[in-house]
């Protein structure tokens, strides 16, 4: 029960409740300077009305950097040409079926559906090819058999051995470019493919692969919902070996995507949001998804996605969706791990075309598919209900401009049930004056039940307001702030195309 409370920018994430740190923290940059929050970069939707199904995997040309291909739940594919900018369906392929998994092995795009891998491409040294490289005409469907799986067949081309590996049930198939040869699929003296290279134990079904050290690690799980059956296990396997090594015992609801990140993997695994760290033989949790952002009652859970992981701008991110109405705090999540502990923020939302609130409260959100474009912008695949987009964010886009990035406070004890307090002084600052365009919204509540109620909003345009760099309320501190025994509160952030407001501190008298 300070007589003054400060509120610094916040530098250490989001807590696991109001009661031990900052409650929520969303499309706000608190790492980019240290000390200073910022609005976060928009994502904008760049598919416009090309993209008809969920995306589930991204991958991006390792010669010809700027094509990147898509693949949705339903199987159809699509191709940028602009490094994520504009996307074009790819005709040709007429397979159909279900769109399991995406990769590009020798210059071919491989596709995976329920029990066969389709392929395109001429395997020319660039991106498109002497002549039409990876382009409509080109594909082969039903190129190869695999084991069925009507939902995930994970790919990795491995660092190790070149080798392309991916799951299909409890299988691991393997392809192979052979010894002096270049690879032609339809020559099959210049390739090796073997349908099953591993088999783990039955009920064992492969949703997600990734390399550590010599090892692929196969993140499984079992059952035809997500919540069927409580097992996640990740087998390590050689790639060599007639069996798998000691699996890796998660005791929760599935492994549902890996992330090497300096030769240890982060794993997504269960429907809580929990985030484990494992290095071959062990396992533990390095961040959690609060409860107090996510509402998780009843029947509610988080999904993760094979093709929703990545790092970026040296932190995991990850995408989440949910399963019903109600939830919240559904978008793109990152994850740093320092020395005094790690922060977890909720980085961006969907563009949700331009509904810039809805965050999984009033519509169902996936984000299913994420992949670093550059060192400043991603993309992003997501659902929202029953339509679906392809997102890009970077800081050629603008910041958000409606006071949605904003981060809350703690809950402050400032009084007893005897002895309440009447909050007299409030001041704000700024590391810069406020810039056209831009502004600071201030909220409260005196509860965690309440909904938050507005002190004040700062605009430039606003009389008395201008290029400030901070504010004091005395006299003219609106009666809002009743008299109270707990108090928290919401800072909200409106930038414009190009700048963003940088909040310092907050003080309550």
């Amino acid at each position: 029960m300070s007589n003054q409370i400060q509120i610094l920018a916040p530098k250490q994430g989001v807590s696991q409740s109001a009661m031990v740190g900052f409650a929520d923290i969303r499309n706000i940059d608190i790492h980019s300077v240290q000390g200073i929050t910022l609005c976060n970069n928009i994502m904008s939707k760049v598919s416009a009305t090309t993209i008809v199904g969920q995306i589930k995997w991204l991958v991006r040309h390792p010669i010809t950097s700027a094509e990147i291909y898509a693949l949705d739940d339903g199987g159809k594919v699509y191709r940028s040409g602009d490094s994520g900018a504009t996307w074009a369906l790819m005709t040709g392929f007429t397979a159909g079926g279900h769109g399991n998994g995406l990769a590009i092995f020798k210059n071919y795009l491989i596709v995976a559906r329920d029990a066969y891998l389709d392929i395109c491409g001429d395997g020319a040294a660039s991106g498109n090819g002497t002549t039409t490289g990876i382009a409509n005409a080109n594909w082969s469907n039903s190129w190869k058999a695999i084991d069925s799986d009507v939902l995930w067949h994970p790919m990795i081309t491995s660092k190790n051995d070149s080798k392309l590996y991916g799951g299909a049930g409890r299988f691991v198939f393997s392809l192979d470019e052979n010894t002096g040869q270049t690879f032609a699929p339809g020559t099959a003296g210049t390739f090796t493919y073997t349908q099953q290279a591993l088999d783990l134990p039955v009920n064992y079904r492969i949703k997600c692969i990734e390399e550590l050290g010599n090892n692929l690690m196969l993140g499984t799980w079992q059952g035809t919902a997500v919540t069927d059956i409580r097992i996640a296990d990740l087998f390590p396997w050689d790639r060599s070996s007639v069996s798998f090594g000691q699996p890796v015992v998660i005791d929760d609801f599935g492994i549902h995507a890996l992330k090497n990140d300096g030769n240890s993997l982060i794993v997504l695994a269960g429907i809580s949001g929990t985030i484990r760290r494992c290095d071959g033989s062990n396992a533990y949790i390095v961040g959690q998804i609060p409860n107090s952002v996510c509402n998780l009652t009843g029947t509610k859970y988080l999904e993760f996605y094979p093709g929703s992981i990545m790092t970026y701008k040296n932190k995991t991110f990850f995408g989440i969706g949910e399963n019903e109405l109600g939830v919240d705090g559904i978008g793109i999540w990152s994850l740093l791990q320092t020395g005094k502990g790690n922060i977890m923020t909720l980085e961006h939302q969907i563009s949700n075309f331009g509904v810039t609130a809805n965050t999984g409260v009033t519509q169902i959100i996936k984000v299913s598919a994420l992949l670093a474009v550059t060192k400043s912008s991603f993309l992003a695949g997501w659902r929202d209900n029953t339509t679906y987009g392809l997102d890009l964010t970077g800081t050629s886009y603008a910041y958000a401009t409606d006071y949605s990035a904003s981060f809350t406070t703690p809950l402050y004890i400032v009084g007893t049930n005897l002895n309440q307090r009447k909050i007299t002084e409030l001041e704000w600052s700024l590391s810069k004056p406020l810039r056209t365009g831009e502004g600071i919204k201030i909220e409260y509540r005196t509860n965690l039940t309440m909904d938050f109620v507005e002190v004040e909003t700062w605009a430039y345009a606003d009389v008395n307001v201008g290029a400030i760099v901070s504010k004091n309320l005395i006299t003219e501190l609106p009666n809002d702030i009743k008299t109270c025994e707990l108090i928290q509160l919401r800072i909200s952030l409106k930038g414009t195309a190009t700048t963003s407001p940088e909040f310092r501190s907050l003080i309550l008298k």
